[in-house]
């Protein structure tokens, strides 16, 4: 009964994302709208000064170390990155910065963010084309402080980098002549697709992490991949707008799909039992709400319908839920009402409208549920009802909520966990398991019940509905 190791399925995951690809393309969206409109409108301009410096690498007093031969232009791209290092050193900023509070009238009264930080963050350095000029852009909102700060970088780099590093030499190329006239080029549509790329990825980290984080069981795969106990079918669970539980019980109006997986439940469930004396079998669930008492109650008659001497047994004596299906005075004795010997299981078992189909009520509310159902009194009843009923289906409360299904396993063949889908989580499934395992109960295996079930290709809802409507119609002719 153990789980498997859990993997994450990456075709699972990729369907899950393309499911919900429309959550991502409206992130994309709003990413590039926002970019665009604020690229458009709220942007500030800049304004970009350029400059060129020639490094020369030839130097008469290292005639025998690295740097000796002046047309080697390889040494003087060697001597690039060495450059634009001390370009961004703090002796060479706090030169530019000097210069530009008294050369170029930026006193530091009115300029005193205009510091060494704030000029690095302004200048970006690189080599054209792999040659061994090295090109100087400094990028501010106003044309005139970057006119300065190239300049400045161009005035006073060769003196400060010649006292740091002797070999080698910088020398002007090419200076601003002026401050730039027009604004760097800025292109809305270009920020507006960075900002639907962030979208994008946004938006599918956020869905991988939800799907990561996710523990609900979403397909019958996933109950065969994890668990050892097989899923026996899967039945179709429809919303309806009657409030009456009778109305989801199995009729003559029941769609041929329901009647199909309820078909094959039984017939999975009699091949589990194929061979064992004890036709008992248990029908519960993790948690609460999952449709247990739904599921037993169609299986009882599906079971009946096929000719089977069929008793339910409702032992949820705490919260008794078939008394609302099939219609009987809540009164009546039932199962405690046996146990503590105050009735007779022949006095208290009821026929139904259903041919074959017999029905042993919860009884009275006892103050003690499980005590009841370990009472010696327990095998003796359902040994005596096997010698009536070829097959005993009981309602039992949750595994994880009270010992109830579990206080019993010698008496009964195994137990059939009923699994909502996008309800049930595979944590309080493994809980289940693990208390099954240690009480000695046998699993048979679950009952996936959802409102999406996923179909053949050929036996899908489709082939459902063609062919046996032209079989009904055939029928009537």
């Amino acid at each position: 009964m153990e789980s498997r190791p859990q993997r994450i399925d990456i075709k699972r995951l990729l369907f899950y994302l393309l499911k919900r690809i429309w959550a991502i393309l409206i992130c994309a969206g709003i990413g590039f709208v926002g970019m665009y409109w604020y690229t458009a409108n709220y942007q500030k301009d800049t304004y970009t000064s350029v400059a060129t410096m020639y490094i020369l690498n030839g130097n008469p007093n290292l005639v025998n170390y690295q740097y000796t031969d002046a047309s080697d232009l390889d040494s003087a791209v060697q001597l690039m990155n060495t450059y634009k290092v001390l370009l961004k050193s703090e002796r060479v900023l706090n030169a530019v910065e000097e210069r530009l509070h008294t050369y170029y009238e930026y006193p530091i009264e009115e300029y005193p963010w205009l510091s060494t930080n704030y000029i690095a963050s302004t200048l970006s350095l690189g080599s054209i084309a792999n040659t061994s000029l090295l090109e100087i852009r400094s990028t501010t909102s106003n044309p005139y402080l970057s006119f300065a700060i190239c300049n400045a970088v161009v005035d006073v780099a060769p003196k400060e980098i010649k006292e740091v590093v002797i070999a080698g030499e910088m020398t002007e190329a090419e200076r601003p002549s002026a401050p730039a006239l027009y604004p760097d080029y800025r292109s809305p549509i270009r920020t507006g697709l960075l900002g639907a790329a962030a979208g994008t990825v946004f938006a599918a980290a956020i869905l991988v992490l939800l799907f990561l984080m996710n523990h609900h069981v979403t397909d019958m795969e996933s109950l065969t991949e994890r668990y050892t106990p097989p899923v026996l079918a899967g039945i179709q669970r429809r919303k309806k707008k009657d409030s009456n539980p009778a109305a989801f019980l199995l009729h003559d109006n029941s769609s041929m799909e329901l009647i199909e997986g309820y078909a094959k439940l039984r017939m999975n469930l009699l091949y589990a039992l194929a061979g064992k004396e004890n036709k008992i079998v248990v029908v519960s669930s993790s948690i609460s709400g999952e449709g247990k008492s739904t599921i037993t109650a169609n299986l009882a008659i599906s079971c009946a319908l096929s000719g089977k001497q069929v008793l339910l047994v409702d032992a949820d004596m705490r919260r008794a839920c078939q008394r609302d299906y099939f219609d009987y005075d809540e009164d009546k004795p039932g199962l405690s009402d046996v146990l503590i010997e105050t009735s007779t299981w022949w006095d208290a078992v009821l026929s139904t409208e259903w041919k074959n189909l017999s029905i042993l009520p919860a009884g009275h509310v006892p103050p003690n549920p499980a005590e009841l159902l370990s009472l010696p009194t327990v095998p003796v009843l359902l040994r005596e009802l096997q010698q009536q009923f070829d097959l005993i289906l009981i309602d039992t409360p949750p595994i994880n909520i009270v010992t109830d299904p579990l206080t019993f396993p010698a008496e009964v063949a195994g137990c059939i966990m009923v699994v909502r889908q996008n309800y049930t989580d595979h944590r309080e499934i493994r809980k289940a398991l693990i208390s099954a395992e240690m009480t000695g109960m046998n699993m048979l295996g679950f009952v996936f019940y959802g409102e999406k079930l996923k179909q053949g290709k050929y036996y899908g809802r489709k082939y459902y509905r063609k062919y046996y409507s032209n079989y009904e119609t055939q029928k009537k002719s």
